[in-house]
């Protein structure tokens, strides 16, 4: 075993959204949270990013230009199975978005921007299977040993 195999392994987030600031704040509080975070700007590099990477959650805007959200985790759900699927949305209330976002593109969790930054590390702690404090401490005992060996 190599002593990158002794390495955690930090879970992955891809994020999605034609909106850059949208990108970089996501970016930010899951990085703070502990988490490797993957971005795109469009469907297509997301799909792209799925087929290359082992990528454990999806937060996929919904209303992009080119490809919707919808498709995106439709066709994300074939690419990646086990990779759950996060909608973000401003049109989170709409039913012609939320009921066909949930029952086709089986979506996790739906979550309505503006987001709180307690609900995007809730949904994606849930996602990965742990409660946020759970997760955070976990999180911090890892990085305090990788500090101490080096």
């Amino acid at each position: 075993m190599t002593e990158s195999d002794k390495s955690p392994r930090l879970p992955t987030v891809l994020c999605v959204d034609d909106e850059e600031s949208v990108l970089k704040a996501l970016q930010r509080e899951l990085q703070r949270f502990g988490c490797r975070v993957l971005l795109a700007n469009n469907g297509d590099d997301a799909l792209d990013y799925l087929e290359r990477e082992d990528v454990q959650v999806l937060i996929c805007d919904y209303a992009m230009p080119g490809m919707l959200g919808t498709e995106v985790m439709d066709r994300a759900k074939i690419i990646s199975p086990g990779t759950m699927r996060v909608l973000l949305s401003a049109h989170g209330c709409d039913p012609d978005v939320a009921i066909p976002a949930v029952n086709d593109g089986e979506i996790y969790r739906l979550l309505l921007k503006p987001w709180d930054e307690k609900d995007i590390q809730k949904v994606v702690a849930d996602a990965l299977g742990q409660e946020p404090e759970e997760w955070q401490q976990a999180q911090t005992r890892t990085f305090e040993r990788l500090r101490e060996t080096t």
